[in-house]
């Protein structure tokens, strides 16, 4: 199997800045429960393309939904290129508020080197996700287009003859861009911030059901563990700063169409 080797660049434009301080720097600790009802549609199309349709809907405490449209081409048996566009929905609290708001526009590019052993299905998924915001935001402290690397690895054994496969996979994402030029201005020299970190760690495990050779189903439990700051610039130029830890059990239902 090929190896592929994904090399980012990131450009930052420092920003001006003057001489204050970091106030209230803070954690935040949560652990939530979650459920996700996952929706795919698969449509085969000539050379090898696939064109795929994608619906989340997120519980609370995080109201979201997302709908995603894809396209996949599998060049090779051992190699899945894959471009998708997702328009995603914010609720707050109960409710919905201001669209305008809680709308975000993400595109994501992925490399899947996969191999069949036996009974067993081997893949390494690599990709880059934007995610853009359309609400007001300081960009000195928080990005309107965040850049992501997305790292899986994934297995599934076939239980002998039987239509049900055992899934596990381990998935890392890190933040590549995080706007830090402002904040660094301000704090000693020994505590300066990366641009880039792990921002979210998602090991997960469950059993996949064929139904057939057109449908499927998938109950797995994932861990989801967050990491995210938080910082805004107050009206005397000091910075309040919260680094936010997150844990989450996820139980997931995901269904399957290919046609």
């Amino acid at each position: 199997m090929k190896k592929v080797l994904i090399i980012c660049l990131s450009v930052f434009i420092p920003l001006i800045s003057m001489a204050q301080n970091v106030v209230n720097v803070g954690e935040k600790h949560t652990v939530t429960p979650e459920s996700h009802l996952f929706a795919t549609f698969v449509k085969s199309l000539p050379y090898d393309l696939k064109l795929t349709i994608e619906e989340e809907i997120r519980s609370a405490p995080s109201h979201r939904a997302h709908t995603t449209l894809g396209l996949g081409y599998t060049p090779i048996p051992y190699l899945n290129i894959y471009a998708g566009y997702t328009v995603m929905i914010y609720g707050k609290n109960a409710g919905w508020d201001d669209p305008n708001n809680y709308i975000r526009h993400r595109v994501n590019v992925l490399l899947t080197p996969q191999i069949k052993l036996g009974q067993w299905s081997l893949s390494l998924r690599e990709g880059l996700m934007i995610d853009t915001r359309t609400d007001d935001i300081d960009t000195r402290v928080k990005s309107a287009s965040t850049l992501t690397l997305r790292s899986r690895l994934q297995a599934v054994y076939a239980i002998g003859t039987t239509p049900l496969s055992v899934v596990a996979k381990i998935e890392m994402l890190n933040t590549l861009n995080a706007p830090v030029d402002y904040l660094n201005s301000i704090v000693p020299e020994t505590d300066k911030y990366s641009s880039c970190y792990i921002s979210e760690l998602r090991p997960e495990a469950g059993l996949q059901w064929k139904i057939n050779k057109q449908h499927a189903l998938t109950l797995t439990y994932r861990y989801n563990y967050l990491y995210s700051r938080d910082a805004s610039i107050l009206d005397s130029g000091d910075v309040d700063l919260t680094n936010s830890y997150t844990t989450k059990h996820l139980i997931l239902l995901a269904y399957k169409l290919d046609w």
